[in-house]
């Protein structure tokens, strides 16, 4: 038998990742990073694909040409030594790249627990019914409801008949506390009785998922578990994700898939580790931002990108977790937390719950969840006002030349020791790169020793700094720049912050500073009044909130009323979990939630100029 001819249209790509060597055929002139995504690469493109954030470079060992001006522009020297942009690589060859390596994670899951009565969704119950006979014919839906007072959806009719009369008409079940339905029928001897009810909060993070596994029936936390959003080759940001969605038929399809199939694996994960099965797991409650939400629902996203920023829905939902693909035992639940407004989420709502401000009284209290977005909270006597600024994914590393998310070899803290800069990583291992709490550091370091000034130039004068900084001025494709690190084989350059980082994190600092005014403003209280300040979220957990506070991401008069909240979006979510009634106190804390649209405030711009300056020593 004579051998295969290659197709003409078809190139061989051979990628190395994590440890092993890959080869597989695309189509010529597709770009390599829809080739890798294709076999399940997961490449960071926080740009989604434009070639302007620089995260999806690749080394290549041979093949497909020279870099093209945006990759020069973008990669600067790094060109030279053989990396590309896999989004700029278009195949029209036999082509063989190294893949960056996957990185663990460093995904905040702590919190404070507040107390709380145990009350979830799904309880077990048993009945015994009065056999039918000539003398009662009636149906067995209406025997078993008369009896239990409860309602079998449709999906499960089928199993009643089988159900009551091998147990001699005395069902085992699981039901619904909150609309008295049956979810699932179980036979005598295979009663649940030894076996747990399992429930997971979910935080939807755009970077970072994290899921929490309970037994509903004691409270108890069994474990936790974390991982990269799969959706992020699709866009760091929810504007490239919403972009993406909305593109093609079937992109939405698939940027749901991928999270709901990672939630799922999380989850189950967890639970097998501890000994239990998918089977056990009945409930899961979720929160996210407002785009997250839709992507998990598989609800068109495409108008909360363009104004006025219309969502399909904000409310709560409760779904059966099959609809949305998520694993889990028969008859599971998926409740889907309410959310404010397009760029208000239900991770604020559920911050809301694990903080209490919907139950606050006395002095105000600002709530701020600093991710790829600022989202703000104000909440006094009176009620509770939000906004969400356009602060761009600078304080998760996107956009910056060496910016990453808080994963293994991530610089996640910078110091002033011996007169120089010293640092520690995620991990303990090699640098390669800087995420958001070490850009917020590294900032504060350069301010503190004159690298950059208040107006956030990077110093033309190294000669008047100690010997030490100075040597780490350096010149970075025409402007100034300062290296953290030494080259190396793997960074040739050293780990670098460019005169363009610095401005990409005044714009976000002077976003997220100014939806603080504007909400302060609105309020008619002021700073000094403003008795606590709750910093949310994964960045907020690994923030050194002094250095926060010395590049003016605060007010001042907040210093000293600082709490790091931690994970309050995945601590909102396991309140709910376990009393369900918080469901509907989170709806209602929503219609409590004013909410102000900062791209149509005309003092919006005033503020953020002001906030644009880094305080003065």
């Amino acid at each position: 038998m004579a051998p295969s001819t290659p197709h003409p249209d078809r190139i061989h790509v051979t990628f190395h990742h994590d440890g092993r060597t890959t080869r597989l055929e695309t189509r010529t002139g597709e770009s390599l990073l829809d080739a890798l995504r294709s076999a399940g690469v997961e490449v960071n493109s926080h740009c989604n694909g434009k070639g302007t954030c620089g995260k999806c470079r690749v080394h290549v060992v041979h093949g497909d040409g020279e870099a093209n001006e945006r990759e020069r522009h973008v990669l600067g020297g790094l060109v030279r030594d053989g990396w590309r942009l896999a989004c700029q690589l278009d195949v029209h060859e036999d082509v063989e790249v190294t893949v960056p390596d996957a990185r663990m994670a460093q995904v905040a899951t702590d919190g404070t627990m507040p107390d709380l009565e145990l009350n979830p969704v799904i309880v077990r119950g048993k009945a015994c019914l009065p056999p039918p006979g000539l003398e009662d014919q009636s149906p067995d839906d209406e025997r078993f409801a008369e009896v239990t007072d409860l309602e079998l959806p449709y999906r499960f009719l089928a199993t009643l008949p089988d159900a009551l009369r091998r147990t001699g008409f005395c069902p085992s079940y699981l039901y619904r506390t909150d609309r008295g339905e049956v979810v699932r029928f179980f036979d005598e001897d295979v009663d649940r009785t030894d076996r747990p009810l399992l429930g997971a909060a979910v935080d939807i993070g755009t970077t970072t998922l994290a899921v929490y596994l309970y037994d509903l029936e004691t409270g108890r936390r069994i474990g936790t578990a974390s991982a990269l959003n799969p959706q992020r080759p699709y866009g760091a940001d929810v504007i490239s994700r919403i972009e993406y969605a909305s593109a093609a038929p079937g992109n939405l399809r698939t940027l749901q898939r991928l999270v709901a199939e990672r939630i799922g694996t999380l989850a189950v994960g967890l639970a097998e580790r501890n000994g239990f099965s998918k089977d056990d797991l009945l409930t899961y409650t979720l929160a996210g931002n407002t785009t997250m939400m839709h992507l998990l629902a598989n609800l068109p996203p495409k108008a909360i990108a363009v104004a006025p920023f219309i969502p399909v829905s904000l409310s709560a939902r409760t779904v059966w977790a099959d609809e949305l693909g998520i694993a889990a035992g028969e008859g599971a639940l998926c409740v889907l937390l309410p959310c404010v407004s397009a760029y208000v989420g239900a991770d604020i709502v559920a911050g809301v719950l694990a903080t209490g401000l919907d139950r606050r009284r006395g002095a105000p209290a600002l709530f701020v969840d600093i991710g790829t977005n600022g989202e703000i909270l104000l909440a006094t006597d009176h009620g509770m006002t939000s906004c969400s600024t356009a602060a761009g994914p600078a304080f998760e590393g996107a956009n910056l030349l060496f910016g990453m998310g808080g994963v293994e070899g991530a610089i996640d803290h910078v110091r002033l020791e011996d007169g120089d800069l010293a640092f520690t990583t995620i991990g303990g291992v090699e640098p390669a790169g800087l995420c958001g709490s070490g850009i917020v550091d590294a900032m504060a370091f350069l301010l503190d020793t004159g690298v950059v000034d208040e107006t956030g130039r990077i110093t033309d004068e190294p000669e008047a700094l100690p010997a030490a900084l100075a040597a780490r001025v350096v010149e970075h494709e025409g402007q100034a720049a300062f290296r953290v690190t030494p080259p190396t084989g793997a960074i040739p350059s050293g780990i670098l912050l460019t005169q363009r980082d610095v401005r990409e994190l005044q714009n976000a600092k002077a976003a997220v500073r100014a939806g603080i005014e504007i909400l302060i403003e609105t309020s008619g209280t002021n700073a000094e009044g403003i008795a606590d300040l709750y910093v949310a979220g994964g960045f907020g957990n690994y923030l050194d909130v002094r250095s926060a506070f010395r590049i003016g991401l605060f007010p001042p008069e907040l210093a000293g009323r600082t709490r790091m909240a931690g994970n309050t979006s995945g601590i909102g979510a396991v309140l709910c979990l376990l009393d369900c009634r918080l469901v509907k106190a989170a709806s209602k804390a929503v219609s409590r939630i004013d909410y102000i649209e900062l791209s149509s405030d005309k003092r919006f711009t005033d503020h953020y100029i002001e906030a644009m300056m880094f305080p003065e020593p």
